[in-house]
């Protein structure tokens, strides 16, 4: 049995994409792969279980067999880290080992899910340098391309988990930094010794968030549109701009939502004349009938929440940002993707599996 550890150093990088991607086609490839996240930080509730929304997401989607307790052993809250403190942080470690043990057996690979990036959970010991070495992991870093750092995280990385390293795989890669990537970076880390085993251009879809899910990750009160609750949104324009300037914003959008206040009712109006996919109205101001009666006519969502517009905004984008891949036609794009994109069958050889 294999363990690989997917993890980042940035952050926000899509390793739950690339956990579900490859999962999907290391059992098409005729081999048993398990999951497990040994650091949860992903706060959900399961019936009464505290456990992480990826654990959750991924044993429903996978259909693993394997209990919640395993497959996210450990879950970072405030009371975790006051208790490791005050008694014993190595219980952490210990109930991870134990997990994992379950979790491997009778498996050909598992694929291990790294946290919000491999310091998390240092002072606990069960960073992401710490379990790669207490599980005998080899690590795959994936990093969202991002021209600020190029590959200053590869090259940390690679030399901070020395052999086990075995590469990279850039994710949310803009079209237009593909030439620079294939021809300029790729080529020079791979004359440093790293290999580079994909690079998934950035895809809107797998960006997205359903209006019900946007409705109620942001606690709003939805006014209009209950028929159109699965309609995704890939975008989030602040709409505190004039009525003209914002129509000819929001044409050149797509799957957009609008956020603005309550009474900007020529705002509310041009986004919907514009297609926006919902609207999203901040300080708790509630549109007027016209804007309502019109909503109501175009089957647009209208969600009233009690932050500010630009607050509102932030949270919004974040949520599309940190979107989940789960719905089924996200999960077939995805497993396309990745497999287009992404040398699988080299990264399975680079830790000692021959399909």
């Amino acid at each position: 049995m294999k363990g690989l550890y997917l993890c980042t150093e940035g952050g926000f990088a899509g390793v739950h994409t690339l956990c579900l991607g490859l999962i999907i086609h290391i059992r098409e490839a005729g081999l048993k792969a398990g999951y497990i996240k040994p650091l949860g930080f992903r706060y959900f509730h399961e019936g009464n279980l505290l456990t992480d929304e990826d654990a959750v997401l991924m044993k429903k989607t996978l259909e693993l067999e394997e209990d919640l307790k395993d497959i996210c052993p450990v879950v970072l809250t405030s009371q975790l880290v006051r208790e490791a403190m005050v008694t014993n942080a190595e219980d952490c470690s210990a109930r991870i080992v134990e997990a994992y043990d379950r979790i491997s057996s009778g498996k050909d690979v598992v694929i291990v899910h790294g946290a919000l990036n491999t310091r998390q959970g240092w002072l606990l010991g069960i960073s992401g340098y710490h379990l790669a070495k207490a599980l005998d992991l080899s690590v795959l870093l994936v990093e969202r391309f991002d021209d600020a750092m190029l590959a200053d995280n590869v090259l940390a990385a690679r030399d901070r988990f020395g052999e086990r390293f075995i590469g990279v795989v850039f994710n949310m890669i803009p079209r237009e930094r593909t030439t620079f990537l294939k021809d300029y970076l790729k080529p020079r880390l791979e004359s440093m010794g790293v290999r580079v085993f994909g690079e998934i251009p950035l895809e809107s879809v797998l960006r997205s968030i359903t209006v019900r899910e946007l409705t109620s990750s942001l606690g709003g009160n939805l006014l209009t549109g209950d028929v159109a609750l699965e309609r995704q949104v890939e975008e989030v324009v602040v709409g505190a701009m004039n009525p003209e300037h914002a129509l000819s914003v929001f044409r050149r959008k797509r799957n957009f939502c609008v956020v603005t206040g309550g009474d900007r009712s020529d705002i509310q109006l041009a986004a919907m004349e514009a297609g926006a996919g919902c609207i999203v109205l901040s300080g708790n101001l509630h549109p007027s009938p016209i804007v309502v009666s019109r909503a109501k006519e175009k089957k647009v969502p209208m969600i009233l929440v009690g932050s500010d517009t630009f607050t509102t905004a932030e949270n919004v984008e974040l949520l599309i940002r940190t979107a989940r891949s789960y719905e089924k036609s996200k999960v077939e794009r995805l497993r396309d993707l990745i497999g287009a994109h992404v040398d699988i069958m080299g990264i399975l050889k680079a830790i000692g599996i021959r399909p």
